[in-house]
Parts: structure tokens; C-alpha cells; sequence
């Protein structure tokens, strides 16, 4: 399944994409700023509940391989690294120039709420991927730069064509019996090397079908006309708000010590009373979105005026 944006008919995609940029920047804040591992939790829960809104959930659950690949990185790079904390688990032997490796609880439970935040924000970053239409999101340049516009745009989307012409040829090649998945390794790869050679050529036959339908509707040659495909809608309105109060009680709440949380010199509880009423918030907004999204889905005066 390639993690790219596909046209799925959810009010989340239908969003302006002031909008979905706003309920992103919200939620990656809030992982920025936030400490308690619980708050990256339920930053995760929240993004989760957003995607099976927009009926992409599979799609956003596909990125957990770059998840973990650059989480498991930070978790094991942190403890080897860092020399804070009073409570030793392991005392390994002396290496030069780093000295004494020596692993504390508190290393370790601080690479972990990194390796959290770093999920937190690769899957914020995944959901807005496949919610925000890249085409919509750059026409927000329109009359602001539209040469850097359509070469950011081409740009864009050069890597999610790549890897479906990819899939196709591979699979033509299969049925051909020019690629193979069995065998040794060497034997696989050289079994791909037809594969590089007709992307490429598929690349370059792409780009100039690109270049003459430009040419032909006359790009460049006169004075660029313009054509409003979204606007701001009563949904819009709703989600900004909601985004807004969300990320102005977190930031307040943290700011003010509300749900304090240290990692050195010593770890501190992560659960308290106060944790529960904070971590709250991100999943309650995520789930009157998915409210608003199911309302969405079955009426279709609220489409209208969404």
C-alpha cells in the first residue's frame, strides 16, 4: 500500500487546506512541547481517531516501519550516550573518548519519550499527507510565485509516481518472467536492474507528455487566469475553533506547570490527576471530529454547507 494522497470523499479532504493545516500544526505543537510520554500517547490516539475519520486509517497505519526504525534509533542511541541520572541498570565497560558506559533508568525512559515523540510527529505528518490534496495546498501560492508553485507540485509528486509505476512494472516483469523473487539475493537484484532502466525511460517519456500538454494550453505565454476550487465553510470554521482552544488549554496547562513531568536528575510519576485531564483533550477533539465526519458522510445538506 503506498502512503499517498487518494481521493477518499471524507469531510477531512474536503476541508480547506487552511484548515487541515491548522489541525495539523495543533497537534505537532502540542508533541513539541509536551514531556509526559502520556501526552505523545494520546497525541498518537488522536491522530489515529483522525485518520479512521477520513477513512485513510490503513494508509496512516502503514507508516509504523519509519516509526519504528527511527524510534528503536533513539532508544538505543540515548542511553549510550547520555551519562545523566542516579539510577544505574547497567554498568558496561570504558570505551575512549566516551568514558564509562554506564545505562541509567532515567537515559533509558528519556530515549523512550523521544522515540514516542518522534512517532507522534511522523504520523502527524503521515495524516496530513493523506488528507491535504498537494494540488489544493499549493494553489494557497496562487498569484504568490506560480513557477515555484507548479515546481514544487511536480516535485511532489514525483516519488509517489515513481513507486506506482514501479509497482506496475514490476509486476509486468513478473509476469513475464523477467523478474524473480526467489533465489539467491544477487540473483533477485540483477532481476531488478531491467526495472531502473524502464522508470527511467517512463520518467522521460512522462516529462515530455508533461511539457507538450503545457505548451499546448499556452503555459508561460500570457498573463496566468485563476479559478476558486474551495472555500472556507461552516465544518472550517468548527475545526480551527476547535484546533485553537485545543492547543491554546495544552500549551497554558503545560506552561503553567498544570502536569509537571521530569526525566533527570529522577523520573517523576507520569500519571497523575492532572495528567488524565490534559492527555483528554486531544483525543475528545479527535472524536467530535469523527462525530461531525459520520454527520457529514450521511446528510447531505451539512456537505453542502461544509
Amino acid at each position: 500500500m503506498i502512503p499517498v494522497y487518494r481521493e477518499k470523499d471524507s469531510f477531512l479532504q474536503k476541508m480547506h487546506p487552511t484548515t487541515q493545516l491548522t489541525l495539523a500544526f495543533s497537534l505537532l505543537t502540542l508533541s513539541l512541547v509536551a514531556e509526559n510520554p502520556l501526552y505523545q500517547v494520546a497525541i498518537i490516539a488522536a491522530t489515529a481517531i483522525l485518520a479512521a475519520s477520513a477513512n485513510v486509517l490503513p494508509e496512516w497505519w502503514s507508516w509504523w516501519k519509519l516509526c519504528l526504525v527511527i524510534s528503536l534509533t533513539a532508544l538505543i542511541i540515548n542511553p549510550l550516550v547520555s551519562r545523566e541520572g542516579v539510577t544505574v541498570i547497567w554498568r558496561g565497560f570504558t570505551v575512549p573518548v566516551l568514558g564509562r558506559l554506564d545505562i541509567t533508568l532515567e537515559a533509558f525512559a528519556y530515549g523512550a519519550g523521544m522515540a514516542l515523540r518522534l512517532a507522534a510527529v511522523i504520523w502527524v505528518f503521515a495524516l496530513l499527507s493523506l488528507v491535504m490534496d498537494p494540488d489544493r495546498a499549493l494553489g494557497l501560492l496562487r498569484g504568490k510565485g506560480s513557477r515555484s508553485a507548479l515546481a514544487s507540485a511536480l516535485a511532489l509528486r514525483m516519488v509517489p509516481t515513481a513507486m506506482r509505476d514501479s509497482v506496475d512494472i514490476l509486476d509486468a516483469q513478473r509476469a513475464r518472467g523477467v523478474a524473480r523473487d526467489e533465489g539467491g539475493k544477487l540473483l533477485v537484484l540483477r532481476s531488478r536492474l531491467p526495472l531502473v532502466k524502464r522508470l527511467v525511460s517512463t520518467g522521460l517519456d512522462r516529462a515530455i507528455g508533461l511539457a507538450e500538454a503545457m505548451e499546448s494550453r499556452a503555459y508561460g505565454s500570457h498573463r496566468r487566469t485563476r479559478l476558486t476550487e474551495f472555500r472556507f465553510g461552516a465544518g472550517d470554521v468548527v475545526v480551527i475553533l476547535l484546533s485553537a482552544a485545543l492547543l491554546t488549554t495544552m500549551v497554558a496547562g503545560i506552561a503553567g506547570g498544570a502536569a509537571p513531568f521530569t526525566y533527570y536528575p529522577s523520573l517523576s510519576s507520569p500519571v497523575s490527576g492532572w495528567t488524565a485531564a490534559f492527555a483528554a483533550p486531544p483525543i475528545a477533539a479527535a472524536l467530535i471530529i469523527l462525530a461531525i465526519s459520520e454527520s457529514w458522510k450521511r446528510w447531505t445538506w451539512l456537505k453542502l454547507r461544509s
